[in-house]
């Protein structure tokens, strides 16, 4: 697919990483139009992304306090998937997750700086 000026909905926990990753992406050229910080809040919120016409999601494993099994980032994505066809998924998390069509890992400084290219990529 390539999105040169992707729609992005970004599932993050840790607001101020959030913040940042949002800021990489939109200098990338790429535009957030939607985030949340839950797992509840992601899932509310796919109704009206499909509207935004959101295109990537880049997508935290882990949302929910103190549960580290990635189950979360799957579950968005899966509920993603099911109601935007053709979406593309990054993973972003410290472990590695098989839910997106690419992986950035939270402990890889340059990845996460270069989030934009992996998005171009997709």
């Amino acid at each position: 697919m390539a999105p040169e000026q992707a729609k992005v909905f970004l599932a993050e926990d840790d607001i101020g990483l959030r913040g940042t990753i949002k800021g990489l992406v939109n200098k990338a050229g790429h535009e957030v139009v939607g985030e949340a910080g839950t797992l509840n809040g992601a899932l509310a919120a796919i109704e009206e992304l499909k509207v935004l016409g959101v295109n990537v999601a880049v997508l935290d494993g882990n949302l929910t306090e103190e549960d580290f099994s990635g189950d979360d980032g799957a579950q968005i994505a899966t509920a993603l998937r099911k109601e935007i066809p053709g979406i593309r998924i990054v993973s972003l998390s410290a472990q590695a997750q098989t839910y997106g069509d690419a992986h950035v890992s939270k402990g890889d400084f340059k990845a996460v700086v270069n989030l934009g290219k992996t998005i171009n990529n997709l």
